[in-house]
């Protein structure tokens, strides 16, 4: 594992300065961001399916949404070869397409505490290095023209997240770190929400979204919080939420074009 952590990180160094010297419009800016975005949420969600499959009562549901995200993530690469004309990007996403290669085999294993750490790894070193390109892309941008776009992705990481966590922490019942991590992605999902409910920019069909978001939200707070895992409730209403933020972002972006 540790020589996949060590291509990732290259791969992702190498992508930021490819990036960096693109050129691209601000629409295509925007496009790539969203598709880097997908790559990030797609991690997060083949490491939660991974862990809901073994021996829940979500086990089927797990199963297809494994599946999904595996083939999803896998794609994401070609998507971004075809939004840019740099070979060094074009190169790079070849090496991307190989990261997609190790969750495949990583999700083949039997659960574990050792392979839930593994594949928790793999999901965050992806996220964090693509967070980099992401940012990146966004440098030139003006702050009003992502920024929605951006907490309603945002959004649907941490829904994945907090299932991820809940589902560790029940494997891994004292384990601190994992306490402290779905803590703050509860608190980042709550504060990300607040400020999307209260954007005055918001039409009133993305205000409806968030509101069956926010009822979503508030019905399955408390177990989030561990007072009660129930594994289909986690499953299934982070699965929602994820699914109606990325319906949102696909409308704030729209409107910034």
């Amino acid at each position: 594992m540790k020589k996949i952590y060590i291509s990732l990180m290259i791969i992702f160094f190498v992508t930021s300065s490819a990036f960096a010297k693109t050129g691209v419009s601000n629409a295509k800016k925007l496009e790539l961001i969203n598709i880097v975005n997908q790559q990030q949420i797609l991690s997060q969600r083949i490491t939660k399916a991974y862990l809901y499959v073994n021996k829940t009562n979500v086990s089927g549901n797990a199963d297809r949404q494994l599946k999904s995200a595996l083939k999803s993530f896998y794609e994401t690469y070609s998507k971004i070869n075809t939004s840019t004309k740099s070979s060094q990007i074009i190169t790079i996403m070849s090496f991307i397409k190989k990261s997609s290669n190790e969750f495949n085999n990583l999700v083949k294993q039997p659960h574990s505490k050792e392979n839930t750490k593994e594949i928790l790894k793999l999901s965050e070193m992806v996220l964090s290095k693509s967070k980099k390109v992401s940012t990146l892309l966004k440098k030139d941008l003006n702050k009003n023209i992502y920024e929605a776009m951006e907490k309603s992705n945002q959004q649907q990481v941490l829904a994945e997240k907090i299932a991820t966590y809940c589902k560790a922490l029940e494997l891994n019942k004292n384990d601190a770190t994992l306490k402290q991590k779905i803590k703050v992605t509860i608190e980042a999902f709550a504060t990300n929400h607040k400020k999307l409910m209260q954007n005055k920019q918001n039409s009133e069909i993305i205000s409806k979204k968030l509101r069956e978001v926010d009822r979503l939200w508030k019905a399955a707070y408390p177990i989030y919080q561990g007072k009660k895992f129930i594994n289909s409730i986690v499953f299934n209403s982070t699965t929602q939420i994820s699914k109606k933020m990325k319906e949102i972002s696909k409308l704030y972006m729209a409107m910034k074009k």
